[in-house]
């Protein structure tokens, strides 16, 4: 377990507008856990199959958003009463998570993770491919962290776009780009342009199906 500081600044500063909300909601909740390390997600990974405990992932390293510092996990902040449910605690928490741009863990099909919530813009598909694909390993990411708000800034403006204006350099994709759209692995608020075309060029050699 870690604390907030731990998570990518972006995620930080939600995360505590996220604590403010709920209480202000009545709702007592505690942040568990961040980020995890190599060994850590990898442990996680093991019980229920090689050791001792319940199953609670299906991600090795680094194929969690918690080893990329992007989601944190919660609970009822309250001794004995930590994963009570009955009155529904974790739909409504996870309700606030959802309005500060968050993706909820009890939304998700099959592996329903209602404990969870994580920065949506950069886990399209709930996939921490997009990621891989533009830094390769938690560590690189993890690194552009340290720069100002100022350069940030300045990256965004040169490096980001909208699908339109992807359409424009690339008409040749225009139908492609359609398709992506459909299957809802784009959006056009979040992705750079690089990402975009990562999509449109995966697509066109079949990786996608």
């Amino acid at each position: 377990m870690r604390g907030i500081e731990h998570l990518h600044p972006e995620l930080q500063t939600i995360a505590n507008k996220f604590l403010e909300k709920c209480k202000a909601a009545g709702l007592n909740v505690l942040i568990t856990e961040t980020w995890r390390s190599e060994a850590e997600q990898n442990a996680l990974y093991a019980q229920g199959r090689t050791t001792p405990g319940n199953i609670v992932t299906n991600c090795k390293y680094p194929q969690s958003p918690h080893c990329w510092g992007v989601a944190f996990d919660f609970c009822r902040n309250v001794k004995g009463q930590e994963y009570t449910d009955s009155d529904s605690f974790f739909s409504k928490v996870g309700a606030v998570g959802k309005t500060l741009g968050l993706a909820w863990g009890g939304d998700w099909k099959g592996f329903v993770d209602k404990p969870h919530l994580e920065l949506a813009k950069y886990l399209p598909n709930n996939s921490v491919k997009t990621l891989q694909a533009q830094y390769g390993t938690p560590a690189k990411f993890k690194a552009i962290w340290t720069i100002t708000e100022t350069e940030a800034e300045e990256m965004a403006v040169k490096r980001y776009a909208t699908l339109a204006d992807i359409k424009k350099d690339m008409p040749w994709a225009v139908d492609t780009i359609k398709k992506l759209q459909d299957k809802k692995y784009l959006n056009e608020l979040d992705l750079t342009a690089d990402m975009i075309r990562m999509f449109v060029v995966n697509d066109m050699a079949g990786l996608y199906g």
